[in-house]
C-alpha cells in the first residue's frame, strides 16, 4: 500500500472522506493529491474554529492575548496548510489527468510532509507566544523577544516551521509541476482529459509555477541565511546583509505579493479548464482560447512588479516612481480580469451552462475574486493606501482573496472528487453549500471593508472602543454562515456513495 494512501486511511473521520477507492490504474495521480486535500481540510477545520473565536473573544471581554493568539493561528492555518495545500492537491491531480503524468516520488511526498510539519511547528510557536502577522515586518520578531513578549525559542521554532512551508511553496511544488509538464514521460492510462500546454487551463499552471520559483527564490535565500544564524551555525556578521530591514521587506513583498498573483493565475486557469466541461451544448470549448491566453499573459506581466505599491511609505528609500509604477500595474491587472470576465460570460451565453455545484462554486468564487480585486485596486492607490492600508479594509482584502480561492478550488474539487475517491456526492447538498458559502463570503468581505472604511485598525483587540463592535457582530453572523456551508460540504463528502461499475468512468473524461 502507498504511504500516501496509508496516511489517509489512518486518519479518523477525514480519512474516510478522502480515501481512494477509484480505479487502481489511477492510483499514481490520486494517492498524494488525496492526502494533501485531506490534510488541507483538517487545517480548515482549525481555521474555522479560530475564525469564529475572534469576534467571541471581543464580545465576551476575554483577555486580549487570546485574541492575538487566535488571529495569528487563524491566519497561519488558513493561508498555506489549507488554501495552498488544497490548491496543490487539486492542481496536481488536474495536471496529472490532463498530461498523463504521475504524482509520485519524493517531491510530492516531501511537499506534503514539509507543508504539514511546518504548519505544526508554526502553530506550536504561536501557542508559545509568537504573534506575528502575514506581513512579517522584520525585525519585529526579534523586537518581541527583546521586549519580553515571546521567547527566542518560539522565534526559532516558528521560523523553522515557516521555512518548511516556504520550501514547499517556492521550491517543491513548482518543481513538481514543471517536472510533470515538461519532463516526465506520459502514461496513457493516466490521461483523463488530454490538454496541451497552449490550452489556457494548462498555460496558467505553468506560469504560476515559474512565478513562484523565480519570485520566491530571493526570500528563500534571505530566510535561509537568517535561519543559519538562529541555529547558531554562522555568526551574525556573516548574515547582517539578510537581516537588514530594507532587504528583508523587499524580498518578502516580492514573494508575498506574487504568491497571491501566482495563485490567482492558477485559479483563473482552473476556471478556464473547468467551465467547458459543464457547457449545456457539450462543445467543451471556451468562447476564445486566444482571448483567455491573452488575459493570462496580461495578468502575468502586470502583476509581477505591482508589488511596489506596498512600499508607499518608504520614501526616500524607494523612489516614488516605483510606487506609482506598482499602482499603475495594479490597475493593469484589471484589464486581464476584464478580458477573463468577457471570455467566461460569452462562453456561457454562447453555449449555455449546466448549473451543477462544482462549476457554480467556481463561478461564485471567481465573482468574489473580481469584487475583491476592486478593493485591492483601491488600496493600491497611494493616496488611499495611507488611509486604508493599516485598517480592516486591507485585512478584508487578504481574507477575501483566500476565501475566493478556497471556493474556486473547492468547486474544482467537487468535479474531481469522483475521480479521486471513486464516490459521488449528493447534488442538492452541493447546491446548499454553494449558496451558503457565497452569502457568508460576501457578507464577511463587505463587513471587513466597511469596518476598514470606518477606520477600524487591523489586528486590534478592542473593537468596542469606537463603536466598532457592530462589525464584529456582522463578521460573526456571516462567519457562522460560512461555517455552516463547510459543515454541509463535509457531511456531503462523508456520505458520498460508491460509483457503480456500470456507471461512466468519471466526469473528468
Amino acid at each position: 500500500m502507498s504511504i500516501a494512501n496509508s496516511i489517509v486511511s489512518s486518519v479518523p473521520v477525514f480519512g474516510r472522506m478522502f480515501k481512494v477507492e477509484s480505479e487502481p490504474e489511477l492510483n499514481d495521480i490520486n494517492f498524494w493529491p488525496a492526502a494533501m486535500i485531506m490534510a488541507s481540510f483538517l487545517w480548515l477545520s482549525v481555521a474555522v474554529l479560530l475564525g469564529i473565536a475572534l469576534p467571541l473573544t471581543q464580545m465576551l471581554g476575554l483577555d486580549a492575548s487570546l485574541f492575538y493568539t487566535a488571529i495569528t493561528a487563524h491566519g497561519a492555518a488558513m493561508a498555506f496548510p489549507y488554501v495552498f495545500q488544497l490548491m496543490m492537491g487539486v492542481g496536481l491531480h488536474r495536471a496529472g489527468g490532463c498530461v498523463g503524468k504521475p504524482v509520485t516520488g519524493w517531491l510530492p511526498a516531501a511537499a506534503f510532509w514539509l507543508m504539514n510539519i511546518g504548519g505544526i511547528l508554526f502553530t506550536i510557536a504561536i501557542l508559545m507566544g509568537l504573534k506575528i502577522s502575514y506581513a512579517v515586518m522584520y525585525p519585529l520578531p526579534v523586537v518581541g523577544v527583546a521586549t519580553g513578549q515571546w521567547s527566542m525559542a518560539s522565534v526559532i521554532i516558528g521560523f523553522t516551521g515557516i521555512a518548511g512551508i516556504l520550501i514547499t511553496v517556492i521550491l517543491l511544488y513548482p518543481v513538481q509541476v514543471i517536472k510533470m509538464l515538461f519532463f516526465d514521460k506520459e502514461r496513457e492510462e493516466l490521461v483523463l482529459n488530454r490538454r496541451k500546454l497552449s490550452d489556457p487551463g494548462m498555460l496558467g499552471m505553468a506560469m504560476a509555477a515559474f512565478v513562484l520559483l523565480i519570485m520566491g527564490s530571493p526570500l528563500l535565500i534571505v530566510a535561509s541565511a537568517v535561519l543559519l544564524f538562529l541555529y547558531g551555525i554562522v555568526p551574525f556578521a556573516w548574515i547582517a546583509w539578510a537581516a537588514d530591514p530594507m532587504v528583508f521587506q523587499f524580498v518578502f513583498y516580492i514573494f508575498a505579493h506574487n504568491l497571491m498573483e501566482a495563485m490567482a493565475i492558477m485559479v483563473v486557469s482552473a476556471v478556464y479548464a473547468t467551465l467547458p466541461l459543464y457547457l449545456a451544448d457539450g462543445t467543451r470549448k471556451l468562447y476564445s482560447d486566444k482571448m483567455a491566453n491573452l488575459a493570462l499573459w496580461i495578468l502575468l506581466l502586470t502583476s509581477v512588479t505591482s508589488f511596489f505599491h506596498h512600499f508607499f511609505t518608504m520614501f526616500p528609500a524607494l523612489p516614488s516612481a516605483l510606487s506609482y509604477h506598482g499602482n499603475i500595474m495594479s490597475y493593469g491587472t484589471g484589464i486581464g480580469a476584464a478580458i477573463t470576465i468577457f471570455t467566461v460570460t460569452m462562453t456561457i451565453v454562447k453555449h449555455g451552462l449546466r448549473p451543477e455545484a462544482g462549476v457554480m462554486a467556481v463561478l461564485m468564487g471567481f465573482t468574489l475574486y473580481i469584487l475583491d480585486g476592486v478593493s485591492a485596486i483601491i488600496t493600491s492607490n497611494i493616496a488611499w493606501s495611507f488611509q486604508l492600508h493599516g485598517t480592516m479594509w486591507q485585512a478584508g482584502h487578504t481574507m477575501a482573496v483566500l476565501i475566493a480561492m478556497s471556493m474556486m478550488w473547492m468547486g474544482v474539487l467537487l468535479h474531481h472528487y469522483p475521480v479521486i475517491t471513486g464516490r459521488v456526492l449528493d447534488a442538492a447538498s452541493g447546491k446548499w453549500f454553494v449558496i451558503l458559502f457565497t452569502v457568508g463570503a460576501m457578507g464577511v468581505n463587505w463587513s471587513f471593508l466597511a469596518a476598514g472604511a470606518a477606520g477600524m485598525p487591523r489586528r486590534f483587540a478592542s473593537w468596542d472602543q469606537e463603536g466598532w463592535m457592530v462589525y464584529g457582530y456582522l463578521i460573526l453572523l456571516f462567519g457562522l454562515c460560512l461555517a455552516l456551508s463547510l459543515l454541509i460540504f463535509l457531511i456531503n463528502v462523508s456520505k458520498a456513495r460508491r460509483i457503480d461499475t456500470g456507471m461512466a468512468a468519471s466526469p473528468a473524461e
